[in-house]
């Protein structure tokens, strides 16, 4: 009997040693799964739709006066000096109204807008300028539909300009740059 508790504790110690070498093994390396992922979305447009235009405004006898174009309906306002026209010499003027505009892409997604504060209209044949205050409806916007889908948002800018009785009279124009991107 105690050669076979001798021969036991042999197999046994020997399975003890194999098991502690296995173990030993198995810590010298490990493996894990890992999982890649992407989010494409298609290509963010803007559209201008149309130009801001003050139309046809009366500089002031003395004074100034401010018009505005609103950035939400695109309405023509003067407060103080000098007069608004609904019509100009034909085909110069555009009427008066808010630069509009179209953003297509990914849908659901947010996006910025940005717009200068201000710009510089020149007057044709002349090196005077006028300033013009710009004002989006919005810094930033949405994205119609969902993530997969197409999607569209819109919106306006408006400004105003201050007009003085000093202004020399003629047709000012300039150009000004508004950028989306996706947030």
């Amino acid at each position: 009997m105690i050669r076979f508790r001798h021969i036991l504790m042999g197999a046994l110690s020997a399975a003890a040693v194999a098991g502690f070498a296995a173990s030993a093994h198995a810590q010298a390396s490990a493996s894990q799964s890992t999982t890649a992922s992407v989010t494409i979305f298609r290509p963010i447009l803007l559209t201008k739709d149309s130009d801001l235009s003050f139309g046809t405004i009366v500089r002031p006898l003395a004074g100034s006066g401010t018009v505005v174009i609103s950035q939400t309906d695109g309405s023509r306002s003067l407060t103080g000096s000098g007069a608004l026209l609904n019509t100009g010499a034909p085909n110069t003027q555009a009427a008066p109204g808010r630069a509009t505009y179209t953003v297509s892409g990914e849908g659901g997604q947010t996006f910025a807008i940005t717009v200068p504060p201000t710009f510089n209209m020149t007057r044709a044949g002349g090196s005077e300028t006028i300033q013009v205050d710009l004002t989006p409806t919005a810094t930033t916007g949405t994205l119609s539909n969902a993530l997969g889908q197409a999607g569209t948002a819109t919106f306006g800018v408006g400004g105003q300009i201050l007009v003085e009785s000093t202004t020399p009279s003629g047709a000012y124009s300039g150009t000004f740059t508004t950028t989306v991107a996706y947030n």
